[in-house]
């Protein structure tokens, strides 16, 4: 009787297929199965479960319907606050006040818009007018001027700059077609010494006037004889108006202002006026947005 030696068992491999387990497809995995498994496709169910059940419970709110105090809301009620308190930071239930406060203004405001209470208030419309202006003004970016464009601008707008002529006279003015006799019969009778009671009553005084600023009302040639008169004395002259008795009692010359003397005051005022082109320009480009109909025949 012979003995037989038993064969060792090989041990599966790990990893290995079974040879009697059955795989679908003909031996291979199937790959919807294999991507049910995978944990991210179940994050992202999750994900879409939860933004759909979110979405169900609230409501999507318009922009006009949203009414938020942003941080910028609140910290501009912070500035208010300490600005009327000496710098005093609100409490925690001051601060809540004056949210609720601010809300409730909103609100107002809101409903008063949607409501047409703006339109024909000419006062309301102003100032919502003013303020988009100053959103407008406050968006445009103005450089320096060049030295150039500074001179340039500046020569053209020298009047505003350069100290003018100032006059200081006395003015009894005549009217009508009798003027000319009439003025020249008082200046008689104030170098006479008899100077009527109307006469005082009727002058006119005009202290240190601008020189430029007497040519509208009186018209050039009077203005060029008056500086001319000798101080102190009376005399009469005719204007676009009608006749004066007029005396000169003081006269300074003015004097052109180079650019270097005023030239931080010069420079700030060609930003602003170059701000207000830029601004003016913007709100034309809003403007075309909308349909405007002038109602001209």
């Amino acid at each position: 009787m012979s003995s037989t030696s038993a064969e060792p068992r090989a041990e599966p491999r790990v990893g290995a297929p079974d040879a009697g387990a059955k795989t679908p497809a003909g031996g291979r995995d199937n790959p919807i199965r294999r991507l049910l498994r995978e944990p991210l496709l179940h994050f992202l169910l999750i994900g879409a479960v939860i933004f759909a059940v979110h979405a169900a419970v609230t409501p999507s709110v318009s922009k006009e319907r949203l009414i938020e105090v942003t941080p910028d809301v609140r910290q501009t009620i912070v500035d208010t606050f300490k600005r009327a308190h000496e710098g005093r930071e609100p409490g925690s239930d001051e601060l809540a006040r004056l949210i609720d406060l601010w809300i409730l203004n909103e609100i107002t405001f809101r409903e008063a818009l949607a409501q047409g209470l703006d339109k024909g208030d000419e006062m309301i419309r102003d100032r919502i007018v003013h303020k988009m202006r100053l959103l407008i003004f406050g968006g445009v970016q103005v450089n320096e001027p060049t030295p150039q464009e500074l001179q340039e601008w500046y020569e053209k707008r020298r009047l505003q700059y350069d100290i003018p002529d100032l006059v200081t006279f006395i003015d009894v003015p005549f009217t009508g077609d009798a003027a000319e006799a009439e003025s020249r019969a008082v200046l008689q009778q104030i170098e006479a010494g008899e100077e009527p009671e109307d006469v005082r009553l009727r002058a006119q005084i005009f202290p240190k006037r601008p020189r430029h600023t007497l040519v509208p009302s009186f018209g050039q040639a009077f203005v060029d004889a008056l500086v001319a008169l000798p101080p102190g004395e009376w005399r009469t002259l005719s204007s676009a108006t009608g006749w004066h008795v007029v005396r000169l009692d003081g006269f300074v010359p003015g004097r052109k202002v180079p650019l270097a003397e005023v030239s931080v005051q010069a420079a700030q005022a060609w930003k602003d006026e170059r701000r207000r082109v830029l601004a003016i320009a913007a709100t034309r480009e809003l403007g075309k947005a909308y349909v405007i109909r002038r109602g001209e025949p």
